[in-house]
């Protein structure tokens, strides 16, 4: 049985490679929205190819200019020579309607890809030498390709642009980051700012993690957008008990160890009901488990359910990965690159725990620095700013 014959609209590109013939505007109009790639036909490809090689050298794309580059690169001839140019123009009434037809012809590309992204899946199912997790991060991350447009989203930007957007914040009095709850912190780091990453460190039983839980507390409470912490540290269970204990006032220790006494029930009960109703969502996936692919893997399915990100949480960076490797202020700083690429790509602050090194205390200067990070391989460098919790 013959395959099916994929998506494609063959007269549409036609009139798309006509009107780049018969318009010298054109071609600025379609640039941003077609690359070689999305043509059916590799005739048609070559020529938009010449058309796109001409265009960033400023030279016109008129038939003379697109024949002589296409002799000279010698592929006159594979494109059907001189009479298929011909026949391009002749089909062409004009360029006016160029931006649409690009995007029919955007639309059947990305149908062949989607059929070419399920032939690997079926592929990836079937290679047993790669373990599931990978397999399906890298399913999702194919679906993922195919819906959103990152040649739009990444691409340079003018300054005009920039500006516009700039002044369209300031008068809609939009603010620049959420504020923590916190004075003094918000003085000292300026609030939460989107695609920041933050590293929180201090030595143990500081108070990384309560601070950890009122920042996931504070962002699910006033900006109403969900809060993902990643718990590598402790159970959903404990951390749902430290975020109870500041709902309901009840010591954290007791929570843990499910003391209670009389007069605190009804206490605890309106303090459930306000925290259940808060958009946090906790991941305690094991730490030897837990990689940035797992937690792109995760924010992307979050983000598809419930929209924006308000926050994301990590406690701590350390427990990841492989803790018996030999250089682990090499993996470390992995990691923290990895997750400043995270809060880039979903456009929301990270907020990362991180332990500090028994030395400090032995130094006369008991105030921690960047150098007091345990295994801090290539943190600073990743990061907006360091916030350490101190008694």
């Amino acid at each position: 049985m013959n395959d099916p014959i994929l998506p494609n609209n063959i007269e549409v590109e036609e009139n798309i490679l006509g009107g780049i013939l018969l318009d010298p505007s054109a071609m600025g109009r379609v640039i941003d929205l077609l690359t070689p790639e999305v043509f059916y036909i590799t005739a048609h490809s070559t020529i938009y190819r010449a058309a796109l090689d001409l265009y960033h050298q400023d030279k016109p794309t008129d038939l003379l200019s697109i024949k002589t580059w296409l002799s000279n690169h010698k592929l006159l001839k594979q494109v059907g020579g001189e009479a298929k140019l011909i026949q391009l123009l002749e089909r062409t009434v004009s360029a006016v309607n160029i931006d649409h037809l690009a995007s029919l012809v955007v639309d059947k590309y990305k149908r062949r890809e989607l059929i070419a992204a399920g032939h690997d899946l079926v592929k990836l199912g079937h290679d047993t030498t790669t373990e599931l997790e990978s397999v399906f991060d890298q399913s999702e991350q194919k679906i993922f390709n195919l819906t959103t447009n990152k040649q739009d989203q990444f691409k340079p930007k003018i300054i005009g642009d920039c500006l516009a957007a700039v002044v369209t914040k300031i008068s809609q009095g939009s603010e620049p980051a959420y504020p923590t709850g916190l004075g003094n912190l918000d003085t000292l780091i300026g609030g939460l700012i989107k695609q920041d990453l933050i590293i929180v460190a201090a030595r143990a039983s500081m108070g990384k993690t309560w601070l950890a839980c009122h920042l996931t507390n504070h962002i699910a409470t006033t900006q109403h957008k969900p809060v993902v912490f990643f718990s590598a540290e402790m159970s959903s269970e404990q951390l749902t008990k430290r975020l109870l204990s500041m709902h309901s006032g009840i010591d954290s220790h007791r929570l843990i160890h499910n003391t209670i006494y009389a007069d605190e029930y009804e206490t605890l009960k309106q303090a459930l009901g306000t925290l259940g109703e808060l958009p946090i969502i906790i991941d305690d996936t094991p730490a030897s488990a837990l990689t940035p692919a797992k937690i792109r893997s995760v924010l992307r399915k979050i983000r598809h359910e419930r929209g924006e990100l308000g926050l994301v949480v990590l406690d701590y960076i350390q427990k990841l990965g492989d803790r018996s490797a030999g250089n682990r202020a090499q993996a470390v700083g992995k990691f923290s690159g990895a997750f400043k690429d995270i809060a880039k790509e979903f456009d929301v602050p990270f907020v990362a725990l991180a332990q500090i090194n028994r030395g400090v205390e032995s130094q006369s200067n008991k105030r921690p620095g960047m150098a007091d990070i345990k295994d801090s391989g290539d943190i600073e460098q990743d990061m907006e700013c360091d916030s350490f919790a101190l008694n």
